[in-house]
């Protein structure tokens, strides 16, 4: 099959990955000039959801995969991008005794430590009512990912970078998608936030939020677990941490807030007592649907046109299984995709 993928953020790269591994004829066309979410992301793994203590959705499907397309990825492109990490995620007032009874009422024990534990992590951290243990997690180096995968893409000529409108420069036939002259079965659009500009899948109702992290650096502090409570701190390397995030739902523009670099550092000063200097402040458009769930799957009058997206904060974890979910679909046209995360959720 010949496909044609439309964007080389996270879904871009993951979906074309998969597809390549299995034979298919991949093409992806990105627009520089398009600012990705991808590689704002902080990239923590975690699969747990700290609020209500549950397991994230589907995550003992997710999680296998996951495992598996970070190993295959490191393989091919021959950099190292999972750090498996514990998370301690700081406990509040009695909330131990809360962490106990989750530990069984929601099945974690595949995820988290059953036991809280008090023993101090680190001198500049405050913890006065000890912490959770994730044991099931760490950090993903997205950033690396998208730049290692692109440089692989252009060693093997499988990427164009362009700006392509989708109403006029595709030419759609009943089989087939032609772009320049150049025919394709299926062509599948993975452009992340900017999708609501496209107009093309009209339906699907977008919620992208927008969030700001920070990269800071401490001489003090040193630790290589993830600390959790209100906002991460997430060590990446050289005594550097990525530390937020924020969530904005209303948003004019892209750009980092000061308010935001505010709220990130008021709650990082809660839970921490170092000092630090912000290397740097970037802001990124999470591509999230109102249901916080992905969206997949080909336009009934145009089964040619396909899309990938709302992936959200947790799209590390989700981008494996999705990605195959849609190839599946591709190649068995009668397969059923998830109703969550189906598109035809939006037209029934």
């Amino acid at each position: 099959m010949k496909v044609l993928i439309i964007g080389q953020g996270l879904a871009g790269t993951i979906l074309s990955f998969k597809l390549i591994q299995k034979g298919h004829d991949v093409t992806v066309v990105d627009d520089p000039s398009l600012k990705k979410s991808s590689l704002v992301a902080g990239g923590m793994v975690n699969p747990v959801v700290f609020r209500r203590l549950t397991k994230s959705w589907m995550i003992d499907e997710l999680y296998p995969e996951f495992i598996k397309t970070s190993e295959e990825l490191e393989t091919l492109l021959d950099v190292q991008l999972f750090y498996p990490k514990t998370i301690f995620r700081v406990l509040g007032k009695d909330e131990d005794s809360f962490w106990q009874k989750k530990y069984i009422d929601n099945g974690l024990e595949k995820y988290i430590d059953r036991e809280p534990a008090y023993f101090p992590i680190s001198k500049y951290l405050k913890i006065p009512f000890g912490y959770g243990k994730v044991k099931v997690g760490g950090w993903f180096d997205i950033q690396t990912l998208i730049s290692t995968y692109n440089n692989y893409l252009k060693e093997n000529s499988q990427l164009i970078s362009a700006h392509i409108d989708i109403s006029y420069d595709l030419k759609f036939s009943s089989h087939k998608v032609d772009w320049k002259g150049n025919n394709y079965d299926k062509v599948i659009l993975c452009t992340g936030s900017a999708e609501e500009k496209n107009n093309v899948f009209k339906q699907v109702k977008f919620k992208n939020t927008l969030g700001d992290v920070l990269t800071i650096k401490s001489d003090e502090y040193s630790n290589d677990h993830i600390v959790s409570k209100n906002i991460f701190i997430l060590p990446i390397q050289n005594n550097k941490f990525k530390t937020g995030s924020t969530f904005r739902w209303d948003f004019n523009d892209s750009q980092p807030s000061e308010n935001a670099k505010q709220e990130i550092t008021e709650k990082l000063n809660k839970i921490a007592d170092f000092n630090y200097i912000i290397e740097d402040h970037q802001a990124g458009v999470r591509p999230t649907t109102n249901d916080r769930r992905p969206v997949i799957g080909f336009l009934k009058d145009n089964p040619c046109l396909g899309i990938m997206n709302g992936l959200g904060s947790k799209g590390i974890l989700l981008s494996s299984w999705v990605a195959n979910q849609l190839i599946n679909k591709m190649e068995h046209p009668q397969y059923e995709i998830h109703p969550e995360i189906d598109l035809n959720r939006y037209y029934k």
